[in-house]
């Protein structure tokens, strides 16, 4: 059996790395699921283990997780292959950079995407079952990494044109090419035609998967000339934290906390998912959606809301405006009573719009 595992992003910030011993019982559900020897695990790490206070000024709001909690959960999770071409992967600079580099170095994890050097962004080879697959990893500009004033920095910014070459290049060493892109528009369950169109000219040039993350939620997937296309793979889990000057817990949009592991089986062709939600708390349950048949769903929405402007344009209001203030209200860590008298302050009402 020839057969891996996809998980999207993984971000041990937070309390999943401030409270370690809940750890366990937090990822009890899916770890009896990834942790087959047998199995190849690929996953966005989406944030930076921090050794020291070293952040990057540029950026407003940083995260990261503790390097013995990260050690642990990418033990416990299988991980066999990351990519680290993220806009989190610097948010601790080069030190924090160089102590994931040095932590997945110690546990023979396959990484690229970013590094201090350029073969820290070549693709990786691995074998596993007599099958070769190669690994790419690419960050789009859009997703703001904020590494322009780090000369040190490789970071594999995606390219339409360089991917293209390196897919067809990578194709002639190996049996199968997977093509890691960080990408999309956040908190949308849609990908913009630009990605679709790309993704489709990347398989042209033979890649088999397509695996994109960034934007928080599971996007719909496709099926393009017997290749996998998956426009976000949203976040298996993304550790609730408390902002800096704050003192209560927050959370990523309620949107962002379903997900699923996909298993794709080459040698029969088989395509698996298993829903997943994350409770407060970081705590993992499985989930009832069918997600093949939300993204046949999902396409349609797609193909609606692309036939006009201005059909296009409701579609943007309902997920950025409507979507926050379903949060402002209903947000993991939000009491919808206090809010609603809160509601009377200016400064409230503007930050849904932000």
């Amino acid at each position: 059996m020839s057969e891996i595992a996809l998980l999207g992003d993984i971000a041990f910030t937070g309390i999943i790395s401030s409270e370690p011993g809940e750890n366990l019982t937090r990822f009890s559900k899916i770890t009896p699921i990834i942790k087959n020897p047998e199995l190849l695990v690929f996953a966005n790490l989406e944030v930076p283990v921090r050794e020291g206070d070293e952040r990057n000024k540029y950026k407003s709001i940083i995260h990261y997780s503790d390097p013995e909690a990260t050690e642990d959960l990418l033990r416990q999770f299988n991980i066999g292959c990351v990519s680290l071409a993220n806009n989190h992967i610097f948010d601790c600079g080069i030190s924090g950079l160089k102590a994931t580099v040095a932590l997945l170095d110690k546990l023979n994890i396959a990484h690229t995407g970013a590094g201090w050097l350029y073969v820290h962004c070549e693709p990786v080879i691995i074998e596993k079952k007599n099958v070769r697959y190669g690994f790419l990893a690419y960050v789009d500009r859009s997703t703001n990494p904020r590494t322009e004033n780090f000369q040190e920095i490789q970071i594999n910014y995606f390219n339409i044109e360089k991917a293209k070459r390196e897919i067809v290049s990578l194709k002639k060493n190996v049996d199968k090419v997977i093509c890691s892109i960080h990408w999309g528009v956040d908190y949308s369950f849609y990908p913009t035609s630009d990605q679709v169109k790309k993704a489709r000219q990347l398989v042209d040039a033979g890649a088999d998967i397509i695996m994109g993350h960034h934007t928080h939620t599971f996007q719909p997937f496709e099926m393009y000339k017997g290749s996998y296309i998956f426009y976000s793979l949203g976040s298996l889990t993304f550790g609730d934290y408390i902002r800096e000057g704050k003192t209560k817990l927050q959370a990523l949009f309620r949107k962002t906390k379903k997900s699923a592991i996909v298993k794709i089986d080459f040698n029969e062709n088989k395509l698996k998912f298993i829903p997943t939600k994350e409770l407060k708390g970081n705590f993992i349950v499985f989930d009832k959606r069918n997600y093949k048949k939300w993204s046949s769903r999902k396409w349609i929405h797609y193909n609606i809301k692309n036939l006009s402007p201005l059909l296009n344009s409701l579609y943007t209001i309902n997920e950025k405006l409507f979507y926050r203030i379903f949060e402002y209200f209903f947000g993991y860590y939000k009491n919808p009573v206090r809010r609603l008298f809160e509601f009377s302050n200016l400064k409230k009402i503007k930050k849904l719009f932000l």
